[in-house]
């Protein structure tokens, strides 16, 4: 039930987003919890993809592509849940479902 509703506003704020005429650029420390929890379990979820469909070896070898207005923050972040999520050995799916569970019990706790 928790997942539902967690889905389910997380998709009315990313509507409310789409509607907006220019949504301002948002850094990593600006999402909201929730918002990371997600975003870490696309990363996770990304990585292991590239590591099944792309047959890639290790972590070091995910091409990033930067904007160039990023934090090192932002840059150790999304580093640190690409790998996690490649190193993990499982299906893209089972990846992102058990980034985001974890994030959300730390969340709970």
């Amino acid at each position: 039930m928790a997942r539902i509703i967690i889905a389910l506003s997380v998709m009315l704020y990313s509507a409310l987003a789409f509607c907006a005429d220019t949504p301002p650029r948002l850094h990593v420390d600006q999402l909201l919890p929730l918002e990371q929890c997600v975003y870490k379990a696309k990363l996770g979820a990304a990585a292991a993809w590239l590591r099944i469909e792309k047959h890639a070896t290790s972590c070091d070898t995910i091409k990033y592509i930067w904007r160039g207005d990023e934090t090192e923050f932002e840059i150790a972040f999304i580093m640190e849940y690409s790998c996690e999520g490649f190193q993990m050995g499982k299906d893209p799916i089972k990846t992102g479902d058990i980034i985001f569970e974890t994030c959300y019990k730390q969340l709970t706790q």
